[in-house]
């Protein structure tokens, strides 16, 4: 089937997700925002002790690369512009709590969509590694190498100046924050309660959603991303605290329908991405075989 065929069949299934304001998401970000807020607070004032605080926060910002991710694709306003304040203020906020700052982002993921899994030019590419230990080292450390790629790549680029400057007053204000805490004596506070957990976090982001969702090998349209479809009674559960990025190749292929929407989607389209040979495993009934992860891999093998 010819990609011209595929893209007109595809698309009388993609556009009636893609006109909503997604109000789903702006109260994830909301929550996000919040929860962290009263984690941090509960954990500075003694409420909660500080290891329970630092897990808290690396699940909350987990959660929260999800509305700062809608919001970078202006996925939050949709079709209507006069929401895009909305959309760019809760990207802003949950970039801001995650050390994420949102233009920066904007910029790197835009160059991970363009080039999915190319070695000289995605920046997410660092994350691949021969060895079990090399990955999760490699996801931990995402952060800093997104600031060497910024610096190797973007910082002298005539084309992102103005948000080179942007990102450099947003990551100031982020810093001194830090620094602040730091020279008031509440060093443990910040470093367990914020920057810890934005290494975890960031480490969970990209191992959940780039790690096991993109093959290597791959940087065709149709093949650079995967659907891991599970089944069994737990495939609900696992499909939501994956934020449905278990449908990513459907992110991929059209980064304008809001994340909750991939699974209606996908059933529409696996008939048709099938025969793109397009990678769908199956993950099996891990209710009943939760030690046995294998997978099954239906086409694009």
């Amino acid at each position: 089937m010819a990609s011209i065929e595929f893209e007109k069949q595809a698309q009388k299934f993609v556009r009636p997700h893609l006109n909503d304001v997604a109000w789903p998401t702006v109260i994830l970000g909301l929550v996000c925002i919040g929860a962290f807020l009263a984690v941090t607070y509960m954990g500075f004032a003694g409420i909660i002790p500080l290891w329970l605080g630092l897990i808290l926060n690396s699940f909350i910002l987990y959660a929260d690369q999800t509305p700062l991710h809608e919001a970078v694709h202006g996925n939050i306003a949709g079709r209507h512009k006069k929401f895009m304040w909305l959309n760019h203020t809760i990207g802003f906020l949950c970039g801001f709590i995650l050390i994420h700052e949102y233009k920066m982002f904007r910029v790197m993921h835009t160059l991970h969509h363009r080039d999915t899994n190319n070695p000289e030019f995605d920046p997410d590419v660092w994350i691949f590694s021969k060895s079990s230990i090399g990955v999760i080292l490699r996801c931990l450390t995402i952060p800093l190498s997104y600031h060497f790629y910024f610096f190797k790549n973007i910082f002298l680029n005539k084309e992102y100046r103005a948000e080179v400057i942007h990102v450099f007053l947003v990551y100031w204000a982020l810093y001194s924050i830090i620094t602040w805490f730091i020279l008031f004596g509440y060093w443990m506070e910040i470093i367990v309660l914020w920057v810890i957990p934005h290494f975890i976090g960031s480490g969970l982001i990209i191992y959940f959603f780039g790690y096991l969702v993109h093959p290597e090998e791959h940087q065709d349209r149709y093949t650079n991303t995967r659907i891991l479809e599970f089944k069994g009674g737990l495939a609900p559960i696992l499909n939501f605290v994956w934020f449905f990025q278990t449908f990513h190749l459907i992110h991929h292929l059209y980064p304008r329908i809001p994340f909750y929407k991939y699974p209606a989607v996908y059933r529409d389209l696996r008939p048709i991405l099938l025969k793109q040979g397009s990678q769908i495993l199956e993950m099996g009934d891990l209710k009943k075989h939760l030690p046995d992860l294998g997978d099954k891999a239906v086409a694009g093998s």
